[in-house]
């Protein structure tokens, strides 16, 4: 039994982040088991991918969620295994009942109170602010009414309308837009909402990750700044690049250790235009859509994770990279982002072309069904309406 690699069960396969995580772990050595919804899961296809296991996600549905986990727990024969849940639902799902399942599974997140801060806009910007960590004028009402009544009072052309919990541009709402809402039925579709300033769209985005081990010592961190980015008004991003950024490491690194954090963060942010001082935007207490940016970098933030988690030997220094390497997400994001993209700046067709393959997240020269799967599986998942809302976004973009 010594000698069987070790585990790691990965949850919702469907997403890129987690065929990065798959293809990274495979490629260290673990065996990878993978949990979906869907036959087209895209991690079910992966070369990496040793057993599937089909059942319905912690956010459809919690309990069969759970009798799906422990079958593939029940598949690790008793060995040691890291569980990786990678989407909001599956974190607390472990928080909540993580105590159920067998010792020798392990895994790396926050308890239950830093996680739940770290989700909620809200709470994140209370802590930022009383760190001195620069952030947006953000308030939070507690009603609608009391939204409508800030709406009178403030310039509302210089401010947003956010979930107080959420992720992607999903619920924001900018300036004059806020106008042609229904704010009770947007309340009520996207929970509670804040009201924030706005950062000019010409501000750069940038990300911060992260890795804490089970002691509270970081051991891994990243930094990229966004180039594209769909829907072109706010989104996900489609292009982005590695590159330092010590100041924001240093605030990311104040924040993160101030939740008392354990396992993997992403902390966004954004450079304000004209005082060019970075603005906090959100923290992501997960595994991030863009992963494969760092794995091609030279930070492996899949297999630290999972080594930390097993109490594994890890390297003493954090590992280095260099900047300017590019990844791209182009099915169907660039493709999209090029394609509803009516700027003056938008770049010529054979510039989006060049090194759409190279550059792109989905393809793997080692991983050539996987390389397939992503970008059979979401032609196919387009025929499901259930899916739709990950690519089409309601108005109200940034003008």
């Amino acid at each position: 039994m010594t000698d069987d690699p070790p585990i790691v069960i990965v949850t919702d396969g469907l997403w890129r982040k987690s065929v990065s995580a798959i293809r990274a772990l495979g490629s260290a050595g673990y065996r990878v088991f993978v949990l979906s919804d869907s036959l087209l899961t895209t991690g079910f296809y992966s070369r990496y991918t040793s057993r599937s296991f089909k059942g319905p996600t912690a956010a459809q549905d919690p309990e069969a969620f759970g009798a799906v986990l422990h079958q593939a727990i029940a598949a690790t024969g008793g060995r040691p295994a890291a569980l990786f849940p990678m989407e909001d639902a599956s974190c607390e799902w472990v928080l909540r009942f993580g105590s159920t399942l067998p010792s020798h599974v392990r895994w790396l997140l926050p308890d239950a109170n830093h996680f739940e801060m770290a989700r909620d806009k809200g709470r994140t910007f209370e802590i930022a602010q009383q760190m001195g960590i620069p952030c947006p004028q953000t308030l939070a009402p507690a009603s609608v009414a009391e939204l409508k009544n800030l709406l009178t009072s403030h310039p509302i052309e210089n401010f947003v309308i956010k979930p107080r919990i959420g992720s992607g541009s999903s619920g924001i709402v900018y300036g004059d837009a806020i106008r042609q809402i229904s704010l009770e039925e947007h309340w009520s579709e996207h929970g509670p909402l804040l009201f924030q300033e706005r950062i000019p769209a010409e501000g750069e985005a940038w990300g911060v990750s992260m890795l804490y081990d089970r002691a509270g010592r970081q051991r891994a961190a990243f930094s990229h700044r966004r180039l594209r980015q769909y829907p072109n008004s706010g989104g996900p991003s489609t292009q982005r690049e590695s590159m330092a950024h010590n100041e924001l490491y240093q605030h990311s690194q104040r924040l993160l250790s101030g939740l008392e954090w354990r396992g993997i963060a992403m902390v966004e942010w954004k450079m304000h235009p004209v005082s060019g001082r970075p603005m906090l935007m959100e923290i992501n207490p997960r595994f991030w859509g863009s992963l494969a940016l760092a794995i091609r970098a030279g930070v492996d933030f899949p297999t630290l994770y999972a080594d930390a988690a097993l109490d594994r030997s890890l390297p003493e220094t954090e590992p280095a990279y260099p900047a300017g390497v590019v990844c791209r997400w182009m099915i169907p994001g660039d493709i999209l982002r090029y394609l509803s993209d009516t700027a003056p700046t938008k770049e010529s067709l054979r510039t989006f072309l060049r090194g759409a393959i190279r550059d792109s997240e989905e393809y793997d020269s080692n991983d050539l069904r996987g390389s397939l799967a992503c970008g059979i599986c979401p032609l196919l998942l387009a025929a499901n309406p259930k899916y739709w809302r990950y690519i089409r976004r309601k108005p109200g973009k940034q003008k």
